[in-house]
C-alpha cells in the first residue's frame, strides 16, 4: 500500500480506476494499492467460519453491558473484561475462546465444530431447557449457511457456544465455571443465563 499526498490533484480520493488502482483514506492518510478482485468462494471451510462467528456474534450480543447500551453491567461482561488482555476488546477475547476451539494448525476444523454441535445433543434437560428458553427470551434465531454442510445452529446452540468460549478464556472459578459447561446441571446453566443480564 502506497501513501500518497494530493491524490488525482485532489484533496482527497475514493474508489477505484479501471480496475487498476484503488484509493481510500485510512487512519486520516491517503493512500493507494492495488485492485484485487474480491472472491466469494463459498467453499466448506468459509461457510464454516461464517457459521462459527455468526453463532459466537449472535451470543455475544446477548450480553449485557453499558458499552452496548444497556443501563450497567452484567456479571458475564464483568468476568469476561477482567481476563481481557490488554489491547483486546472484550467481545474479540469472547470470539478468540470459541475460535480455538474449532482451529487446528490456524486452520479451521469442520469435525471440531460438528463435534461441538453433537455434544450439545448430549447436554442433560434440564441445560437443554434453560439455554432454549433464554434463547427464545433473548430473540436469539436459529440459522443455517446454504453453503459449506453446516448443520442448523439453534440460539440455545449460541448461548453453549458462549460458554464454552468462557470455559476455554477461564473467566471465574466460582460456580457455574468450577465445572465443565459439558457436565453442567441446571442449577449450573440456570447461574450461566442470569450472568448474561444480572447487573453487578
Amino acid at each position: 500500500m502506497a501513501k500518497v499526498v494530493g491524490p488525482l490533484m485532489s484533496i482527497e480520493a475514493r474508489g477505484k480506476i479501471a480496475d487498476s488502482l484503488v484509493f481510500f483514506p485510512w487512519k486520516g492518510r491517503a493512500c493507494v494499492r492495488q485492485w484485487v478482485k474480491p472472491t466469494n468462494p463459498q467453499s466448506t471451510d468459509q461457510g464454516y467460519v461464517r457459521a462459527a462467528t455468526k453463532a459466537i456474534g449472535l451470543a455475544i450480543k446477548a450480553i449485557e453491558s453499558e458499552s452496548q447500551g444497556f443501563e450497567s453491567d452484567s456479571v458475564l461482561y464483568e468476568l469476561i473484561r477482567d481476563k481481557t488482555p490488554s489491547g483486546l476488546n472484550w467481545n474479540a477475547f469472547a470470539t478468540q475462546g470459541f475460535l480455538k476451539l474449532i482451529m487446528a494448525d490456524g486452520a479451521i476444523d469442520t469435525s471440531a465444530l460438528d463435534d461441538l454441535i453433537t455434544a450439545y445433543a448430549s447436554l442433560a434437560a434440564g441445560v437443554k431447557t434453560d439455554l432454549e428458553d433464554a434463547a427464545t427470551a433473548l430473540g436469539i434465531p436459529t440459522f443455517t449457511f446454504p453453503y459449506g454442510g453446516i448443520a442448523e445452529i439453534t440460539g440455545a446452540m449460541c448461548l453453549y457456544f458462549l460458554a464454552l468460549s468462557c470455559e476455554e478464556n477461564e473467566v471465574g472459578t466460582a460456580a457455574p465455571w468450577d465445572t465443565a459447561v459439558d457436565s453442567w446441571a441446571d442449577t449450573d446453566s440456570a447461574l450461566f443465563v442470569a450472568s448474561l443480564q444480572e447487573p453487578v
